[in-house]
């Protein structure tokens, strides 16, 4: 993947506005992360940029000027990517396109009858979070697949658009009963389109990013987590960050791209307390993106959000090294503890600390109110980055204070 999104952070539009962007918000966007201080791998404008959903056309009431708005954001050192879907909603000029006469770009259902032109099939129609009744692109079958990417291509040729983050996928979001091009065997139904969908959304290049994976793990991008809850616990906050953090490397996806800072704001704005940690937690990860900005907190966050992108900066050729050896040894850029002791039936258990390679191991708080923690140490000699100290594992470290803007981690030697 791309190594400035590996090193600094990507900005995008989604949790903190929503769906209420316009060229006003994103251009202010832009200035704010500047005035602030913060460096930027790209900027990503997501949701409701487009005339309708399925257009791949900007609203020009929006974005009146989408070519200067792009030129304005590079000459501010911002790469430019949009957010992208399969879906094509009846409402779309393209619906009438994509699924005509003897032209089906849909996935199509099981209904049918023989025309001159050949049999004929209704498109399927299925209900997203954008749109109440959608067609699917079908992702099976390349004349469909060549139709898609003509319009993302035309978006980039227009505007110069450098990449794309690419939402959906999943099969869940198919139409009941969906019919694919009949080379993909059944056996391989539903699942493939997802499989499909990632293989053909890579040929965008190293800033590609998926939020779905189905035998893909050759391919060298960015899979993101799924949207994150602004909580605490396992039920899809915080401490889920870890858990999905390692699912993801032990199923052979090491290039994990962790979901929004403070998670989505779903349930209202994440708190202070809550963005301070979610921050920490991630400065270890392979990739940070914000988008609830430090600065509707107060200078105390801006500047520990600053001083973690700093620490996150000064690690990522640790983190770019680790990816250049995942792409021929598959092994995760983040690893559990146990991984350097797999009979350590302490580190085992341990859920709540993951290592970068084999030498750095992190423990974030991610306990409400907490300002210490315990800390298991497996196998080896330990620096304490933050005291100096060494000590020998495996050992439990307990009560380690860890005030708000403190984030523990440890150099194996």
């Amino acid at each position: 993947p791309d190594t400035r999104m590996m090193t600094s952070p990507i900005w995008s539009t989604w949790a903190q506005y929503k769906e209420h962007i316009n060229q006003t918000v994103v251009m202010q966007f832009a200035d704010e992360i500047l005035e602030h201080g913060f460096t930027n791998s790209q900027i990503e404008i997501d949701d409701n940029w487009e005339r309708a959903y399925g257009d791949a056309v900007f609203n020009t009431d929006k974005f009146p000027d989408p070519g200067e708005m792009v030129s304005a954001l590079k000459g501010r050192g911002f790469r430019v990517t949009l957010w992208i879907h399969p879906f094509v909603n009846v409402e779309s000029e393209r619906f009438a396109d994509a699924a005509t006469d003897g032209i089906m770009y849909l996935v199509r259902t099981a209904k049918g009858k023989l025309t001159s032109a050949g049999y004929q099939y209704l498109p399927g129609l299925t209900l997203w979070w954008q749109g109440f009744a959608a067609g699917c692109v079908d992702f099976t079958d390349e004349e469909s697949r060549n139709w898609w990417s003509q319009r993302l291509d035309q978006i980039r040729n227009d505007y110069g658009i450098d990449s794309f983050k690419f939402d959906a996928g999943e099969s869940n979001w198919l139409p009941e009963a969906p019919v694919f091009n009949k080379d993909e065997s059944k056996r391989s139904w539903p699942g493939i389109y997802s499989t499909r969908y990632v293989e053909h959304v890579a040929r965008f290049g190293g800033m590609v990013e998926v939020r779905t994976a189905r035998h893909s793990q050759h391919l060298p991008i960015f899979v993101r987590m799924l949207d994150k809850n602004s909580r605490w616990g396992y039920d899809n906050g915080l401490k889920s960050m870890v858990t999905t953090l390692l699912q993801f490397s032990m199923t052979g996806y090491p290039f994990v791209l962790p979901d929004m800072v403070g998670g989505n704001g779903y349930i209202g704005v994440p708190s202070r307390e809550l963005y301070i940690r979610w921050m920490q937690v991630n400065v270890f990860m392979p990739a940070i993106q914000i988008s609830y900005v430090p600065w509707i907190y107060d200078a105390e966050v801006v500047n520990h959000t600053l001083a973690m992108v700093a620490l996150h900066e000064k690690y990522a050729p640790d983190i770019i090294r680790l990816a250049e050896e995942a792409k021929t040894t598959g092994l995760g850029i983040n690893r559990p503890i146990w991984w350097l002791d797999p009979t350590d039936e302490t580190a085992l258990g341990i859920d709540s600390e993951f290592l970068l390679g084999d030498s750095i191991l992190v423990a974030p708080v991610l306990e409400k109110g907490a300002v210490s923690r315990d800390i298991y140490l497996p196998t080896g000699d330990w620096l304490d980055m933050l005291t100096n100290e060494t000590m020998t594992g495996p050992t439990w470290l307990t009560n380690y204070p860890a005030d708000l803007f403190t984030l523990p981690y440890f150099s194996k030697i």
